[in-house]
């Protein structure tokens, strides 16, 4: 199941952007405040059409960024109650500061990933591109050296016919290989699968196939 916690305040109607590609097992969990409550005819019928499951909360008024805070609650307390799943946690919005929040979990196994909307996409894509380029500097000036590679060794690299013990001839593709064998983390694999597909309930059935590789490559 995939959950996807909007942060209204931020994305407005363009976080609700490839909605229509949800399905019945997906939640969408809207954060709203007093100062960003309403919602044009357009997008309650957007929603209305929807076959996922919406849930709405109201943020408490008085304290900066109380919608955040209560996003980041809620989001900790579905992942808590979600343990022993394979089910995936989307937060959507272009603040960056969730970023953090997304790190977090990564460092304990958590699939959660930031995006602007449910296509995954910034409309500015070379706003969007000058910021990741920057981010990934940043960390190339702070990261030891000794922990810089991001690729796993050839040792644990996957073959074809591996993969195909989990995926079939259809599913599978020379793209997916190359994604598996590029990142050495769960996290950084499921993300690679979500921008490749840009189908989530596809990219989702596809890296929980594979967790069971995955697991074992990372053991060896």
């Amino acid at each position: 199941m995939n959950y996807y916690f909007i942060d209204y305040e931020n994305v407005h109607a363009d976080g609700f952007t490839g909605a229509e590609n949800l399905g019945e097992k997906d939640v969408i969990c809207v954060m709203y405040t007093e100062q960003s409550k309403a919602f044009s005819l357009e997008l309650v019928e957007k929603i209305a059409r929807q076959r996922a499951k919406l849930e709405s909360y109201k943020a408490g008024t008085g304290a900066k960024n109380s919608l955040d805070f209560q996003l980041a609650s809620y989001l900790g307390y579905m992942i808590a109650k979600s343990e022993g799943t394979d089910d995936c946690f989307y937060i959507v919005s272009r603040d960056t500061g969730f970023n953090h929040l997304v790190d977090f979990w990564a460092e304990r196994n958590v699939s959660v990933k930031r995006i602007p909307n449910f296509m995954g996409e910034e409309k500015d894509s070379k706003a969007a591109a000058a910021t990741e380029t920057a981010e990934e500097e940043l960390k190339a000036r702070t990261k030891p050296k000794a922990k810089s590679k991001s690729k796993i060794s050839d040792s644990n690299k996957a073959t074809k016919e591996e993969l195909l013990q989990y995926l079939t001839e259809e599913e599978y593709s020379d793209k997916i290989l190359e994604i598996f064998n590029s990142y050495k983390t769960r996290v950084a694999i499921n993300n690679g699968l979500s921008k490749e597909f840009r189908d989530s309930q596809k990219s989702s059935a596809i890296y929980k196939k594979l967790k069971t590789l995955l697991k074992e490559k990372q053991k060896s």
